[in-house]
């Protein structure tokens, strides 16, 4: 009962002091929860894990994103495609030599972002992490 008791002040401290929140910081977090990306325009850094497999991964060391959509990355990808939707959700595909395909996809969100990747030509995947170049949010 003790316990039961404590856990209703716990609900109830923590609801008034979401209540109390100020009317920016309750903006913020609202659309923080809405899953808004802001502009994922510009130059964003990638690190790629191998997690699964063994082999070379095609996933740029960067890339620009320009009117949502990869337009450049340097690196061994032959080619590009990708977009990123208004929730941040970030959709890619690098092709390389030998026909080698690499599909990467996850969420971008406040500079940051992350999602897995896999390649079912070279039979291994893994994760990848992201952040916007500190050239790009100037």
């Amino acid at each position: 009962m003790r316990i039961l008791a404590l856990a209703l002040a716990v609900c109830l401290a923590a609801a008034g002091a979401s209540a109390k929140q100020p009317r920016s910081q309750k903006a913020n977090n609202e659309q923080a929860l809405s899953g808004r990306v802001g502009d994922p325009n510009g130059r964003w850094n990638i690190e790629a894990t191998t997690t699964v497999g063994e082999c070379r991964s095609l996933i740029p060391p960067s890339f620009d994103i320009v009117g949502n959509k990869i337009a450049a990355a340097p690196g061994p990808a032959a080619s590009i495609w990708g977009y990123v939707d208004d929730k941040g959700t970030i959709v890619a595909r690098f092709t390389g030599d030998g026909e080698r395909v690499v599909r990467f996809h996850g969420t971008l969100r406040g500079g940051m972002g992350s999602g897995p990747w896999s390649s079912s030509t070279d039979l291994c995947g893994g994760t990848w992490r992201a952040s916007r170049s500190a050239a790009a949010a100037q």
